[in-house]
């Protein structure tokens, strides 16, 4: 069974000066965090209990940032590009009619 750390434990961890290896490592559809301190390796955990999935390196990034985290490791073997979440055709029609100007809207809805 995978072992995962929630954030809050994390940054527990790393206000206590323990020392830790952090590495990304790449999944089906995006990287999961794993840290490893002693000999213990867990997994971030996300708020509804699962792994914590992120899309791509530069969100992960950005997350590990704000921890205060700059060095980590990345292991990109098992990486395989897809979409974190469904597509949503209906919210992609709501926002073309939001970007587009109001004429155009209209046409567009005159068309269909």
């Amino acid at each position: 069974m995978t072992e995962t750390i929630r954030e809050t434990t994390l940054r527990e961890l790393l206000g206590g000066g323990s020392p830790l290896s952090i590495s990304a490592r790449g999944q089906n559809r995006g990287f999961v965090v794993a840290v490893r301190y002693g000999s213990r390796e867990q997994f971030l955990a996300s708020t509804r209990g699962g792994i914590r999935l992120f899309p791509n390196l530069t969100a992960l990034a950005v997350f590990l940032r704000r921890l205060g985290i700059s060095r980590f490791e990345v292991d990109a073997a098992d990486y395989e590009p897809g979409r974190v979440r469904k597509a949503r055709p209906d919210r992609a029609a709501a926002l073309r009619r939001t970007r587009t100007k109001p004429s155009q809207a209209n046409f567009f809805e005159d068309q269909a």
